[in-house]
């Protein structure tokens, strides 16, 4: 099974903060992380109004990929004086629903 994992940052960023929490997200969790910018706010600074960072999980591992994601998120918001809002995501795709046991399989032994 596998799903992806995704970290919403909104509001103005300096313009090495993006890379400072991709850095820190790969250090925490082990995986690759893609940043995408979702918009820029105008500022002279470049600042940025929202910054999209995408992994790919894989087998089990998704709660403890959260927590490394949490704990990378803290470390990175630590360091802000004015720490913007941040969304965790994990999308799963659907699963294929088990198929119903037929009646012959639910037979009862002899002499219950």
């Amino acid at each position: 099974m596998t799903a992806t994992i995704s970290v919403k940052v909104e509001g103005p960023l300096g313009l090495d903060e993006p890379e400072q929490l991709l850095e820190e997200l790969g250090r925490e969790t082990g995986l690759t992380w893609r940043l995408e910018t979702a918009g820029q706010d105008g500022t002279l600074d470049g600042g940025l109004a929202a910054i999209m960072l995408e992994a790919v999980l894989g087998g089990a591992v998704g709660a403890a990929v959260q927590v490394a994601v949490q704990r990378a998120i803290e470390t990175w918001r630590g360091r802000r004086l004015d720490p913007p809002p941040v969304t965790i995501i994990v999308v799963q795709p659907p699963q294929a629903p088990h198929p119903a046991p037929r009646p012959d399989d639910l037979t009862t032994p002899e002499g219950s």
